[in-house]
C-alpha cells in the first residue's frame, strides 16, 4: 500500500534522483522507495541479535537405550 507524503530534498539529491530513475527506466518514487528500504534494512541488520546456539559434552551417547532398559515388563 502507498501512502502520499512530503519530503524536502537537497536540489542535488533530487537531480541525481531524477538522472537515475531516467536512465533506469523506472519513476522517481521507486528510487526512493528501494533506497529507503535498503537503508532500512541494514539499519535492522545492525540491530538484530545474533542466535547463539550453546552445545554441551553429555558424555557418551544414549541413543541405544531401549524401554526395558528401564521398566519391567507388565
Amino acid at each position: 500500500m502507498l501512502v502520499r507524503t512530503t519530503l524536502r530534498l537537497k536540489e542535488n539529491i533530487k537531480r541525481s534522483a531524477e538522472k537515475r530513475a531516467h536512465e533506469q527506466n523506472t519513476t522517481l518514487q521507486e528510487i526512493f522507495n528501494n533506497a529507503l528500504e535498503d537503508y532500512l534494512d541494514k539499519e535492522a541488520k545492525k540491530y538484530a541479535k545474533k542466535i547463539v546456539l550453546k552445545k554441551h559434552d553429555l558424555g557418551v551417547p544414549l541413543d541405544n537405550l531401549r524401554r526395558k532398559d528401564y521398566y519391567d515388563e507388565p
